[in-house]
């Protein structure tokens, strides 16, 4: 068996590097495209409905306030406060 030199072995590691970093990006980028594509339709479910998406909610962190008729509420946990 031939001995491999250090140097080829990096050059794999770092293509495989290379390729492991170019398929997160991918990912990222397609997640944040449908993570737009999500956030425009709510708003716009929300223009139907006459309902606007507020901030995150403050007790459980998991979901956005949404506001109608002067008060806010949060869908996840129920919370409830005024605008």
């Amino acid at each position: 068996m031939i001995p491999r030199s250090p140097a080829s072995s990096e050059s794999k590691r770092d293509r495989a590097l290379r390729a492991q970093l170019a398929a997160i990006s991918e990912r990222l980028e397609a997640t944040e495209r449908q993570q737009q594509q999500l956030k425009n339709t709510i708003t716009a479910l929300g223009r139907e409905v006459g309902v606007s998406v507020g901030c995150p909610c403050g007790r459980c962190n998991e979901s956005y306030m949404l506001i109608k008729q002067g008060s806010m509420y949060c869908p996840r946990c129920g919370h409830r406060g005024a605008v």
